[in-house]
């Protein structure tokens, strides 16, 4: 049996490095990794693919998509909220546009496939917009979907993708012709960045 295949974007950073290594030693599944400077040789090794470039380029997205039978997306790529707070608007286009280019993409592929694509999403603390460390406190633990009014760019662009994760997951093209077809199955992850 063919071993599935995995995307990964923003493979470079410190959680896609040990994703490509927890996968390469599993041996179940393939590697494609994809980020904005190319992987180091190391990794490279590990991966079926290694592709160097922005997860906006359609081109590019539909080409990797069009090469591999994608089983599964590790969405890792985004501008964090240092970055994003210094140009929202270049926040929003990677951090949002990208996204959906990637859930458009793994969504032909689910259709392609015939069954769902798995889309993970690591999401963040900054989706929750507690204000204070007194109305820290006073909240104490907080659930999933309490407090979920982000004070950053970063934050509203992890919250927003999370429903668009959710509406390719349940609601894709419902009222189209298309409705019937294969939908993902998404998964937005939380945990402190």
């Amino acid at each position: 049996m063919a071993k599935g295949v995995v995307l990964i974007t923003g493979s470079n950073g410190e959680i896609g490095h040990s994703l490509i290594d927890r996968i390469a030693e599993a041996g179940r599944n393939q590697v494609v990794s994809l980020d904005l400077t190319p992987a180091p040789e190391a990794l490279r090794g590990k991966c079926l693919a290694s592709y160097t470039g922005n997860i906006m380029d359609r081109y590019l997205m539909d080409q990797i998509a069009a090469h591999h039978e994608i089983d599964a997306v590790f969405h890792l790529a985004a501008l964090l909220s240092t970055r994003g707070e210094r140009d929202p608007e270049l926040a929003h286009q990677v951090n949002v546009e990208g996204t959906l280019n990637l859930l458009r993409v793994a969504q032909q592929q689910s259709a392609r496939l015939a069954r769902p694509v798995r889309f993970l999403f690591p999401s963040s603390i900054a989706v929750y917009g507690l204000p204070d460390v007194a109305t820290k406190k006073e909240a104490g633990r907080v659930g999933e979907d309490e407090w979920n009014i982000p004070v950053t760019m970063y934050g509203c662009n992890k919250l927003y993708c999370e429903h668009l994760g959710r509406y390719f997951t349940r609601h894709h093209r419902q009222l189209g012709a298309l409705s019937t077809m294969a939908r993902l199955d998404f998964r937005a992850l939380r945990f402190p960045d």
